[in-house]
C-alpha cells in the first residue's frame, strides 16, 4: 500500500509533452521527472495498492490539479484508474472538516503542528488511519515536495513511512536555499 502525494501525480504526467503541467511541474529537470515517471509506471503496473480517504480528499487534490485535457487524461490520472479499475484501492476513514471554503483532514493537535501546511494534512490522516485499519503504515510517495522532506523525521516520530523519489541532494539544495 501506498499514499502517493501530487507532486508525484504532476511530475509524472510532465514528462509528456502535451501535459498541461509539462512547464509548471516540479522538478523541472526531465531526468528526475523521469527519476518520478519510473518509480509511478512501477507502481502502475504492480499489484500494490493506492490508499484513498473516504472522504474524498486525496482524489478532489487529484483532480483539481490534473483535469482531463484537451490532449486526454493526464498520466497521474490513468494511473489512479488504473488502480480503481483494478480495484487495488484501499479507502480509509478520517475525519474532515470545511473551513473558510476549504476542507481540510483533522488531525489530533500533536499531529497538526507537525504538517504545517493543511493541505499535507490528508496524507497524516489516511496513514495514520491505515495504520488502524490494516495494522501497517503505508509510505508517503514524494517527489519535489521540500515540506515533506523537512517534517520527514518528526513524522517518522509518530509512526510515518514516507518513499523519497528524489535524491537526498536534490531536497538538501531547495531546503539550504530557503
Amino acid at each position: 500500500m501506498y499514499l502517493v502525494d501530487t507532486n508525484v501525480m504532476l511530475a509524472a504526467s510532465a514528462v509528456h509533452e502535451l501535459s498541461n503541467h509539462a512547464v509548471r511541474a516540479m522538478p523541472q529537470e526531465i531526468e528526475l521527472r523521469e527519476m518520478i515517471y519510473e518509480w509511478l509506471a512501477g507502481f502502475d503496473q504492480s499489484d500494490r495498492r493506492i490508499v484513498l480517504d473516504e472522504e474524498g480528499l486525496v482524489r478532489d487534490e487529484y483532480e483539481r490539479n490534473m483535469p482531463f485535457n484537451m490532449h486526454g487524461q493526464e498520466y497521474g490520472m490513468q494511473v489512479l484508474q488504473n488502480k480503481l479499475d483494478k480495484n487495488l484501492v484501499e479507502y480509509v476513514p478520517i475525519n474532515s472538516l470545511e473551513a473558510n471554503g476549504e476542507h481540510i483532514a483533522v488531525l489530533e493537535h500533536a499531529h497538526e503542528v507537525l504538517v504545517t501546511d493543511r493541505e499535507d494534512r490528508k496524507w497524516v490522516a489516511c496513514a495514520l488511519a491505515a495504520q488502524v485499519l490494516f495494522d501497517q503504515v503505508p509510505p508517503i510517495a514524494y517527489g519535489a515536495e521540500t515540506d515533506w522532506f523537512i517534517a520527514e523525521a518528526q513524522l517518522m516520530g509518530i509512526g510515518l513511512r514516507f518513499q523519497r523519489l528524489l535524491p537526498d541532494d536534490w531536497y538538501n539544495a531547495r531546503v539550504a536555499a530557503g
